[in-house]
């Protein structure tokens, strides 16, 4: 049959089922993403304090005798973060040193300024607002973890390697420039970036 005398309904019916192909491929693909990234958050959240504990000042980095602050940074994942928040906690100490987790919406990590902190953990992926990370982990001394991919290569302290195995993955350069020394072991068995 030649298209071109096609009935509009059929013109229609077809027109409306491209659309809705394109759109689920569209709407799996970011299914796909959403379960990456979860997958990736997980992992992530339990390797985080032993990354932490890597970092040889730890002890300096709590107020007197209190607890190790530690910062989980979103944008608008809420819910997700209290549950990343409660996998944290349920880890009680680093160290030995009791645990305090606190959630902080990237919009209000000024106010954080001056504030005594451990480290802190990327909860979401934050296009170009991880420059005011980067930024304020460097001004306080402190280890950024993300387990997103790209975010080490972009300056995080550190994140996490995937193959057939997790590993911690670290950006020397980041290191260097947050003043941190880590331990020369964790250094040892981590995958590491580096400029050339």
């Amino acid at each position: 049959m030649d298209r071109s005398v096609w009935p509009w309904p059929r013109r229609i019916a077809l027109l409306v089922a491209i659309v809705v192909s394109l759109a689920a491929s569209s709407w799996l693909g970011a299914i796909a993403a959403d379960e990456h990234d979860a997958r990736r958050l997980a992992v992530g959240i339990n390797l985080f304090p032993a990354v932490l504990a890597a970092d040889q000042d730890i002890a300096a980095k709590r107020k007197g005798a209190g607890p190790l602050r530690v910062l989980l940074i979103h944008r608008d994942e809420g819910a997700l973060v209290e549950e990343l928040a409660a996998t944290l906690r349920d880890k009680r100490a680093i160290r030995g040193i009791p645990l305090e987790v606190e959630i902080v919406a990237v919009d209000d990590l000024a106010a954080f300024e001056g504030t005594q902190a451990a480290g802190l953990f990327v909860a979401q992926r934050l296009g170009e607002d991880i420059t005011s990370i980067l930024n304020f982990s460097r001004r306080h001394r402190l280890l950024s973890f993300s387990p997103f991919e790209g975010d080490v290569e972009r300056g995080v302290v550190a994140g996490m390697a995937v193959s057939d195995r997790v590993m911690p993955y670290v950006n020397v350069d980041a290191i260097s420039a947050s003043g941190l020394r880590i331990k020369p072991f964790f250094l040892k068995i981590a995958e590491r970036y580096e400029r050339h």
